[in-house]
């Protein structure tokens, strides 16, 4: 894939190594080590590409990203959310992320809007959309409602976004108005019932590693069905898992049935009923 773009080394003049990138509009710095192992799905404190020789946010660090989010660590992205089947569709990418799901949509033909819950992101966002000359719309959160026309969009992706929401609802809801009748939402939420959870549950038994804190807001497949009780043909998958965290014994079982049984994330994917295409007026009198 880094065929496709020049070899040279592309900077972003202002960054700091030692303070961290203070993005234009953020708050604060904001850690590019953070950012790089939360984007990759690696394990904590992983080291950053080529122990630290390829500068944060040139193009070669989001290509390192990618090849480490869908090739190695999330490999079972690209397939369950669907990269290559939205071309000439419009596509709503939200959450805290640095876009790299979000380009390959673009890539492979989709008309993409991004929308950052506060917006310190969306410069990176744009960073990496314009680094692969692509094009998106970059929008933040207005008043924690979606700033996009009801009825405009055909795919709803949010990825590291439901989980940070007190009352995920009204954003379920924002989701449902904005999608087309029949259009899809997919979205990617901390499991309930993962490794951690089992450890946690048999923790007399298995002492033989540290857990990290339990997840406020993790979700089981029957109470995200529920939060998206408007939408219709619900599926949910169970994906991600590295056979580290699992006990010795277990990791001779297929890797596919493991992260089905106490994979880290949830993916939904529902779809907003044809029927609201319907009037109310007209589907009481009918």
């Amino acid at each position: 894939m880094a065929d496709s773009y020049s070899s040279k080394l592309q900077l972003w003049e202002g960054w700091q190594r030692d303070a961290g990138q203070r993005l234009p509009g953020a708050p604060g710095p904001i850690p590019a080590d953070l950012l790089y192992t939360a984007e990759t799905l690696g394990p904590p404190l992983a080291p950053g590409p080529d122990g630290g020789e390829v500068e944060p946010y040139s193009l070669q660090w989001f290509l390192h990203v990618e090849t480490l989010r869908h090739q190695r660590h999330g490999r079972w992205i690209p397939s369950v959310l669907e990269f290559t089947k939205h071309g000439g569709e419009t596509l709503l990418g939200v959450g805290a992320t640095l876009g790299t799901d979000w380009v390959q949509y673009a890539r492979h033909g989709a008309s993409v809007v991004v929308c950052d819950p506060d917006g310190t992101q969306l410069p990176l966002v744009r960073r990496n959309f314009e680094l692969r000359e692509l094009t998106a719309r970059y929008l933040p959160l207005v008043g924690g409602q979606l700033p996009i026309e009801s009825a405009s969009i055909d795919v709803v992706c949010a990825v590291n976004h439901l989980e940070h929401l007190a009352d995920p609802r009204p954003f379920v809801d924002d989701v449902y108005r904005v999608l087309k009748p029949g259009g899809k939402v997919l979205s990617v939420i901390p499991a309930r019932y993962d490794i951690d959870f089992w450890h946690r549950a048999l923790s007399p038994w298995l002492l033989f590693r540290r857990l990290p804190p339990a997840r406020e807001q993790a979700y089981s497949a029957r109470s995200l069905r529920s939060l998206f009780g408007r939408f219709v043909e619900h599926r949910v998958h169970k994906r991600h898992l590295r056979r580290a965290d699992v006990p010795h014994l277990w990791r001779l079982l297929p890797s596919s049935f493991l992260q089905r049984l106490v994979g880290r994330h949830l993916v939904l994917k529902a779809f907003k009923p044809l029927s609201a295409a319907i009037p109310a007026s007209s589907a009481s009198a009918a």
